[in-house]
């Protein structure tokens, strides 16, 4: 019986992966060979929040994609935070050369699943992406880079 009521209450609140729009951004610190990056230090611009590994074909597209949006559009006032959760530091760095991106937007968290970062954005299988407003709060969650220009100009 106990069960049962456990097998049922789970199925009707399901655990909830991922951050709201409207929620405050929970705190990031990230440090790569250019330097180290707070959400704090970033207020008062847009901040895209990308999580990605290498071994994953679609994050790491996208992450090519949101680097080129922000460039091709001029976008001044969106700074790219974007973090790996490869297992292994030269996959990372590898990837990182063969897709052409900016070292300086890239961020590698070797602590994978188990880090704060993982678990304070409640990110289910690491990948997913964060529109930040200037004053800190998530407005998009996931969104398509070719919209960024009118999330932001909204």
């Amino acid at each position: 019986m106990l069960a049962l009521v456990l097998l049922f209450s789970s199925a009707f609140n399901p655990v909830e992966t991922g951050l709201k729009e409207g929620k405050q951004a929970p705190k990031l610190y990230v440090e790569n060979t250019a330097g180290k990056v707070t959400l704090q230090e970033l207020k008062g611009q847009y901040v895209l929040l990308n999580f990605w590994a290498g071994y994953d074909a679609m994050s790491r597209m996208q992450n090519v994609r949101f680097a080129r949006e922000i460039d091709k559009a001029g976008l001044e006032n969106i700074s790219l935070v974007s973090v790996s959760f490869d297992t292994n530091r030269k996959v990372f760095e590898e990837t990182i050369k063969r897709d052409g991106l900016n070292a300086a937007t890239q961020f590698y968290d070797k602590d994978g699943s188990r880090s704060d970062i993982f678990d304070n954005y409640r990110l289910n299988k690491g990948f997913a992406s964060y529109l930040i407003s200037p004053e800190g709060v998530i407005i998009a969650k996931n969104p398509d880079p070719e919209h960024l220009t009118n999330l932001i100009r909204q």
